[in-house]
């Protein structure tokens, strides 16, 4: 008695419902990876939009350039660099570790605002002084500072190192972003880093 053959495995899913089914999942897959791709994009945006108008280049005190013919990445740590941050009355302003990219490892997280959510802020006095070292021998090329109220970014001035907190009492956001480049093409990155941080500013005594 001849055996009956079993219908190919492509017919057996061939139907138009479990086209349709399909086709609805990849499409929901690729829309997701879209909107984190944009979502990427945006916030990188901004901080270089932000950063192009910028015109302040960021001064750190006591950096020793580097001798001629020395690369400046023999010069850079091999760790990621730790902003140390405080006040002129000396208080310590802890930072939230953002994106970056260093020692050919790079590393993405969320927004500013969305890093500081649930972050106590240090309270400082109004239009405190305060300085940002980023603890290496070679100054960035590119620093970046900027303060956000409302939700929208504004740039902050610095100089050698320093700038001075906002003049309105209440919590102030603040997001930096730093990067070393290659001495001989200022377009090569040798690495870059950014950190957030909040301050609960409280008038003067």
């Amino acid at each position: 008695m001849p055996s009956t053959p079993c219908p190919p495995i492509a017919e057996q899913h061939s139907s138009p419902a479990f086209r349709m089914e399909y086709i609805g999942e990849v499409f929901e897959i690729n829309f997701i990876h879209s909107v984190r791709v944009w979502t990427t994009l945006m916030l990188l945006g901004s901080v270089f939009l932000l950063s192009g108008c910028n015109t302040n280049q960021y001064n750190m005190n006591n950096v020793e350039n580097s001798p001629s013919g020395t690369s400046l990445r023999n010069n850079l740590p091999t760790e990621l660099p730790k902003p140390i941050i405080q006040s002129v009355s000396g208080s310590p302003i802890p930072t939230v570790q953002g994106s970056y990219c260093w020692e050919g490892l790079c590393v993405d997280y969320a927004g500013i605002l969305e890093l500081l959510e649930g972050i106590t802020p240090v309270t400082l006095l109004v239009g405190e002084d305060v300085s940002i070292d980023m603890g290496t021998d070679v100054a960035p090329d590119e620093f970046n500072l900027v303060e956000y109220v409302d939700g929208k970014a504004h740039s902050v001035s610095l100089t050698a190192g320093s700038f001075q907190l906002a003049q309105e009492t209440g919590i102030h956001y603040y997001g930096a972003f730093a990067r070393w480049s290659s001495p001989t093409d200022s377009n090569v990155s040798l690495g870059d880093t950014s950190f957030a941080f909040a301050v609960h500013l409280v008038e003067k005594k």
